[in-house]
C-alpha cells in the first residue's frame, strides 16, 4: 500500500513538473526524496519477502 501511494505520489509530482503548473525548481527536492522513500520501501518487501519465503 505505501509503495503504491509513493508510485502514485511521483506520477502526480512528473505530471505537475512537466505542465509547469508549479515551478519544478521547487518540486525538485519533494521529487527526489519520494523516489528515494520508493526505494527504500521496495528494498524492504523485498527483504522481507525473501525472509518469509525461507
Amino acid at each position: 500500500m505505501v509503495e503504491e501511494e509513493l508510485d502514485e505520489t511521483a506520477y502526480w509530482l512528473e505530471l505537475i513538473m512537466e505542465l509547469e503548473m508549479v515551478n519544478p525548481d521547487l518540486l525538485q527536492d519533494l521529487y527526489k526524496e519520494n523516489k528515494e522513500l520508493l526505494r527504500i520501501i521496495v528494498k524492504t518487501i523485498l527483504t522481507m519477502r525473501d525472509k518469509i519465503n525461507k
